[in-house]
């Protein structure tokens, strides 16, 4: 039973490793593994890749996703923002 569980945890302590290279439309950058851990946590973050929004409009998006429960920091959330802003400007 130990070592089911031993290898249960290390498991789920791979799966974040794993799952943040697996995002290939989110290109490298500052904040694009906090966006991946959180965003990752309701939705794929890859659905930011297809869309493109100005600086207040990205803000807008990432404080509407703290309103319906995501988990994390004020400062993560503005590191999440300038990393969207900055990768996915408008058009």
């Amino acid at each position: 039973m130990r070592v089911f569980a031993v290898a249960v945890l290390f498991g789920l302590a791979a799966t974040p490793a794993l799952a943040q290279d697996d995002y290939k439309d989110l290109p490298a950058g500052a904040g694009r593994d906090v966006m991946v851990r959180v965003c990752s946590q309701c939705h794929s973050p890859e659905i930011a890749a297809h869309q493109n929004l100005d600086a207040q409009g990205w803000k807008d998006l990432v404080n509407q996703m703290a309103n319906n429960g995501a988990n994390a920091t004020d400062a993560e959330f503005d590191t999440i923002t300038k990393y969207l802003t900055a990768t996915f400007p408008s058009k």
